[in-house]
């Protein structure tokens, strides 16, 4: 997927300026997609270049002047075809630096292993109090939007989000479990030494 493609869609639903565009997908759909300000702006020039999307400006007494973008019909036509276009491989690639980490594991103590295992189960807490806050914002933004058939499709997705973090609780919560089992309280090269005593 690209930004662009997520900027069609949002585009599809309401005309609208880049700086709102960046809060929708910062208060919407941050959990499956994030951009920075710099790289909305610069796909909307790529967009607006292709023709896929076209600006008017909007005057405002003693502030900058407003520039709202609409998506056009080719605009829309693209991004139809993008949707019925589905990739050979469904699955994002995996880079994960965390995991990596954890395979390399013998090399830290395993208090700093712990402590790390602790961090990122409590970010996976932290970004699941977010998405509970997206759900009543979804509502609301749907309704706000005069759209209210998507909020059905936005919940799917959000309850994808849900689904991946608390299994990725659950591994880390089981990581704990092991390291506690397996090295208790020792830094784990010291216990590889005892094994091999």
């Amino acid at each position: 997927m690209s930004l662009q493609h997520a900027i069609l869609g949002i585009l599809s639903y309401k005309p609208t300026t880049g700086y709102d565009l960046k809060h929708i997908i910062d208060k919407n759909i941050s959990y499956i997609w994030s951009a920075k300000l710099s790289q909305i702006y610069r796909d909307l020039g790529s967009l607006e270049r292709k023709g896929y999307v076209t600006t008017r400006i909007e005057k405002q007494g003693g502030r900058p002047d407003k520039k709202i973008y609409s998506v056009t019909e080719e605009g829309e036509k693209a991004l139809q075809e993008w949707m019925i276009k589905f990739p050979q491989e469904l699955l994002p690639p995996i880079r994960d630096e965390f995991c990596i980490r954890i395979l390399f594991g013998s090399r830290l103590p395993v208090e700093e292993l712990k402590f790390q295992l602790n961090r990122f189960i409590k970010e996976i807490q932290a970004r699941l109090e977010v998405y509970q806050g997206l759900t009543k914002v979804i509502d609301k933004y749907a309704e706000d939007m005069g759209i209210p058939g998507e909020k059905f499709f936005w919940r799917l997705t959000l309850q994808r989000g849900f689904i991946c973090k608390e299994a990725e609780m659950r591994w880390a919560r089981e990581c704990l479990l092991e390291l506690e089992k397996n090295y208790p309280g020792k830094p784990l090269e010291d216990s590889d030494q005892a094994d091999k005593a």
